[in-house]
């Protein structure tokens, strides 16, 4: 092939920017579109989340006895018939009861996947903000897994929702990585 230093006309050139004008049309009309469907998942996946906190609500409360239960047996295998004063067994027991309550957890759950329903519905640059949403979100569902282990029944049903909650927001983590 040999090169010319001769330049297209202004007819050439003219159908030249006219077909890179229509491609590039296209290109913005399929990336619109392509972003629409992903935000639409996206917000799909958040309501998903949010409705597993309120299922891990309900179980939470059906998993009360189980850990009052629980405290129980562990507090009378600890104390093995020693004496213990009432008023500090009742310090005891109601410390550990905190630090194995988690609707501190489902609150906060709920606020970030309204949240994030938010930023999604909004628009516009997302980017670290949905990247800070999912790491708290992810946080929440793994401290909910951390502190509802040996509950039973209850304990696993709420493990399994948990597990499936942190499942989408990997999956919206995955997703958002496609959004500019």
């Amino acid at each position: 092939l040999r090169e010319t230093a001769e330049e297209p006309d202004a007819a050439a050139e003219q159908l030249l920017v006219s077909a890179l004008e229509e491609a590039m049309a296209a290109l913005n009309a399929f990336r619109e579109r392509e972003g629409a469907a992903l935000a639409a998942d996206l917000a799909m996946r958040a309501r998903a989340v949010a409705e597993a906190g309120d299922r891990l609500r309900e179980l939470r409360a059906r998993a009360v006895p189980a850990f009052a239960r629980r405290l129980s047996e562990r507090l009378s295998e600890l104390l093995g018939g020693a004496a213990v004063e009432p008023q500090r067994l009742a310090q005891e027991a109601a410390l550990l009861a905190d630090r194995g309550d988690i609707e501190e957890e489902l609150t906060r759950l709920k606020v970030h996947a309204a949240q994030l329903s938010e930023l999604l519905r909004v628009g516009g640059e997302v980017g670290k903000k949905l990247d800070f949403l999912l790491q708290e979100m992810g946080r929440e569902t793994n401290t909910i897994l951390s502190k509802t282990t040996g509950l039973g029944d209850a304990g696993l049903e709420i493990t399994d929702v948990a597990l499936a909650a942190k499942s989408e927001i990997e999956k919206i983590r995955e997703q958002a990585l496609n959004l500019e």
